[in-house]
């Protein structure tokens, strides 16, 4: 999967992704698990780190991401996603690669759209 086309994408809200990349280092989550991805906020960038995944794992690792991020990022986000939890970003991360196929930009921007996060 080609993540450079992540590169320099404007999001909804005037947020931007920076940049998807893949990490060697081992990540943990806040609970301290093992953690496959990680989003780091800083102002209205969003940058994102995925360990070496197979191409489908790194579409939904893609899909969660850059929903979560949004859901914490912004000031009011929309209430579709207001009470989501881990399992259901996984979820609509595993839905949205079903429905749309591997992470685009553009399928990234359709299934945000869906949830109420508009441009």
């Amino acid at each position: 999967m080609d993540l450079t086309s992540f590169n320099e994408i404007n999001l909804p809200g005037g947020f931007y992704l920076r940049a998807v990349r893949v990490s060697s280092v081992e990540m943990i989550d806040p609970l301290g698990r093992p953690a496959l991805a990680k989003s780091v906020i800083e102002g209205q960038n969003i940058s994102i780190s995925i360990i070496s995944l197979p191409d489908n794992e790194t579409s939904i690792s893609i899909y969660h991401e850059i929903l979560e991020a949004l859901t914490v990022a912004y000031d009011s986000p929309p209430e579709s996603v207001m009470m989501m939890n881990e399992a259901d970003f996984e979820e609509a991360a595993y839905e949205a690669h079903k429905i749309y196929g591997f992470a685009t930009p553009s399928s990234v921007l359709l299934f945000l759209r869906n949830y109420g996060f508009y441009e």
